[in-house]
């Protein structure tokens, strides 16, 4: 009887501790934009924790970049792109604990 409760006791504090609570999520570094347009991206603005990060020249069409975010505490960001076609993107709530990849498309 003894041993029984024992082998459980073992049991319950193995299981307590993988069932620890999940990490939290760790925020990419850097964005992959693909442009899936026609046009080019002519300003592409990326924006966390108040500070701004842009395309150094515009986007060709079916064009990719890595563009390096700033040091994050958040996983949200807002992604902003204008077109010479006076098209528009906006973003306000992108994850980047998700996903890393952005593409603009129509």
């Amino acid at each position: 009887m003894i041993f029984r409760i024992v082998t459980a006791t073992g049991l319950l504090l193995v299981a307590s501790h993988a069932i620890a609570a999940p990490s939290k999520p760790k925020p990419a570094t850097a964005l992959v934009i693909t442009n899936a347009r026609e046009v080019p991206a002519t300003d592409l603005a990326v924006g966390a924790n108040g500070q701004t990060v842009r395309i150094k020249k515009p986007l060709a069409p079916q064009a990719k970049t890595t563009l390096k975010l700033p040091k994050m505490t958040g996983c949200q960001v807002a992604i902003a792109a204008s077109f010479p076609d006076e098209a528009s993107i906006q973003m306000d709530e992108f994850d980047v604990c998700k996903d890393n990849t952005v593409r603009l498309t129509d």
